[in-house]
């Protein structure tokens, strides 16, 4: 076991992220403590999907954390890709990604949360702590909450999410990049028993992996998550539809991504309430037996989808201040990554943070300056390539229905983000962090900062 750290780490944000990076500090010998705003850890969330960089990137945090994963997840999938503007033909394979050993894989967010913190050591959460602001305090960081309490600690990483309160003390809370901004489309999200979805559109499809697209007057894009031996992802003028497995494939995971006209009616909450109405009404430009699995929703709640491809985050880290996870590069669901690099983020600075080179804070501001340079780049990757295969599922940019073309772009980027070597990224960010160690103090910094 390595020897025990003489800082503490505050970790900002109970989620994915959160919870992954303090288990994999705390395997390494970190302290730290989780500040989580909710009144306890939440069941929000419905399917989510893990890339196979993901896999790799939880065994880099610990083998818990991949063990915990495979209690919940379903088998890879390979996805087919489909034009599904026609009712005749959406059952057409225009070209494929991945393959049934090599693809995404899915489970249901609560469940895998649910896992992950059965790993957590009793007290390292604290509930109701809604970060206010950080204080520099000689030695020590002061973290103030809005509730007027405070803890102390030596470096404060920030994982709260999208709408992440965090960013704006590290960026500054004037920078356009402090603040996520609201891109227009926002899903309905819902789960479907197996077994009606199996009724609504067989066997094969209900269990498989789907995106259907389709135009229709109200509708940009639609993506819907079940459970096969492949995916399928099925296109159109304006919508897509995108299905994967949860709950070992007891359960469709449905999820209808449209376009909102207007401002966001919330400063705070990302889920509103909705009205079944509006939710079929959505669904106008599918296909009818894919209304029909809409109309099978279980819950009408609106999700809104938020990025920061407007304004990328210029730095991740900030002297003892860092960002990981959305915090640092918030994106739409649309390369289904999302999760996978928060994860890619909790493995490297871990290995950061736990390097036997860093043993104070200002070794720690060392450590995350380097995770900034080895992971900023990757991150707005992200951002950019979530936008970017939103459009293409859609029809909505110069490549149009050249499923050739596009084809070869969705591959391209899928490369990028599924082969990324996850332990070299580690080795080549603790060769920075060594360069960087030996550079020699410059106040109460690293000069390399």
């Amino acid at each position: 076991m390595p020897t025990r750290k003489n800082f503490e780490v505050a970790i900002v944000g109970g989620g994915i992220s959160g919870i992954t990076l303090a288990i994999a500090l705390l395997r390494r010998n970190v302290p730290c403590v989780i500040y989580e705003k909710a009144h306890a850890f939440g069941a929000i969330g419905a399917g989510l999907g893990i890339t196979p960089n993901a896999t790799r990137a939880m065994t880099a945090c610990h083998p818990d954390v991949s063990a915990a994963f495979e209690k919940v997840a379903s088998p890879a999938l390979r996805w087919d890709f489909v034009d599904g503007t026609d009712p005749e033909a959406d059952d057409k394979t225009l070209f494929s990604l991945g393959t049934d050993r090599y693809s995404v894989r899915g489970c249901h967010r609560a469940h895998f949360l649910e896992e992950l913190m059965r790993l957590l050591p009793e007290g390292t959460t604290r509930f109701n702590k809604q970060l206010d602001r950080v204080e520099e305090t000689p030695g020590r960081l002061r973290v103030v909450f809005a509730d007027g309490s405070t803890a102390e600690a030596d470096a404060v990483v920030g994982c709260d999410g999208i709408k992440s309160h965090m960013r704006g003390l590290v960026v500054g809370r004037e920078h356009a990049a402090a603040k996520s901004r609201y891109t227009h489309k926002f899903c309905y999200r819902g789960l479907v028993p197996m077994d009606e979805a199996v009724e609504i559109i067989g066997r094969e499809r209900a269990f498989g992996s789907n995106i259907w697209a389709s135009s229709g007057p109200s509708l940009i894009s639609c993506s819907v998550f079940f459970v096969r031996a492949n995916g399928t992802v099925q296109f159109g003028e304006r919508a897509h539809l995108v299905s994967y497995p949860v709950a070992h494939g007891a359960i469709c995971n449905v999820v209808l991504h449209c376009q909102g006209d207007g401002d966001w009616p919330s400063d705070t909450q990302l889920v509103l309430p909705a009205r079944r109405e509006d939710q079929l009404s959505g669904a106008r430009g599918l296909t009818p037996r894919l209304q029909q699995l809409v109309e099978r929703m279980k819950t009408v709640d609106r999700w809104a989808l938020f990025d920061l491809f407007e304004h990328p985050v210029p730095f991740f880290a900030k002297g003892r201040l860092c960002l990981i996870g959305d915090a640092a590069h918030a994106s739409t669901p649309h390369m289904g990554a999302g999760a996978g690099m928060c994860i890619e983020d909790a493995a490297v600075l871990a290995a950061l943070l736990g390097h036997d080179g860093v043993q104070d804070g200002d070794d720690v501001a060392v450590a995350f300056a380097t995770f900034d340079t080895n992971r900023r780049e990757r991150g707005h990757f992200l951002v950019r390539g979530s936008r970017r295969m939103g459009e293409l599922y859609e029809f909505r940019t110069e490549i149009g229905k050249d499923f050739e073309k596009m084809s070869e772009e969705i591959v391209q980027r899928k490369d990028i983000l599924w082969d990324f070597d996850v332990q070299r990224g580690i080795e080549d960010a603790v060769v920075d962090l060594e360069r960087r160690l030996v550079t020699p103090r410059e106040g109460s910094f690293r000069a390399e900062l």
